[in-house]
């Protein structure tokens, strides 16, 4: 029996990466932090509370005085370097790195950031996917 070739085509780089994505209430995002989603799928700077991980931010969002989703905000998800909480080691090379805060990742939490890829004297590589 001869095996069928499956025609899968590979997408470019990137798509599927960014998003835009509305910001909740009274709120600002800072260039460059990690960002999840609340409750009601807005746009939050990523805190252990978060319900959904959602990517980096790509560009400062400010809906301090505003109404959810008066901003958006463009994300996006991939490998990211994020400063580390001293907790996290070579040993978590391919395991779930949590969220501390908007810009730090640490070994134990309730929000998977991502998988973390390397560690460095600068920080953690962190897939967000």
């Amino acid at each position: 029996m001869t095996a069928l070739a499956k025609n899968t085509p590979r997408t470019r780089v990137g798509v599927g990466q960014r998003f835009v994505d509305p910001v909740a209430a009274d709120t600002r995002i800072f260039n460059g932090a990690m960002t999840a989603l609340d409750a009601t799928g807005n746009a939050i700077p990523a805190i252990p509370t978060g319900t959904v991980m959602r990517g980096v931010a790509l560009e400062e969002a400010d809906n301090t005085d505003g109404a959810a989703g008066d901003a958006t905000v463009p994300i996006e998800r991939g490998p990211f370097l994020v400063a580390n909480d001293g907790s996290i080691d070579r040993t978590h090379i391919g395991t779930g790195v949590y969220v501390v805060d908007d810009n730090t990742v640490g070994a134990a939490g309730t929000l998977v950031a991502g998988k973390c890829l390397d560690v460095t004297d600068f920080g953690v590589v962190v897939e967000i996917l």
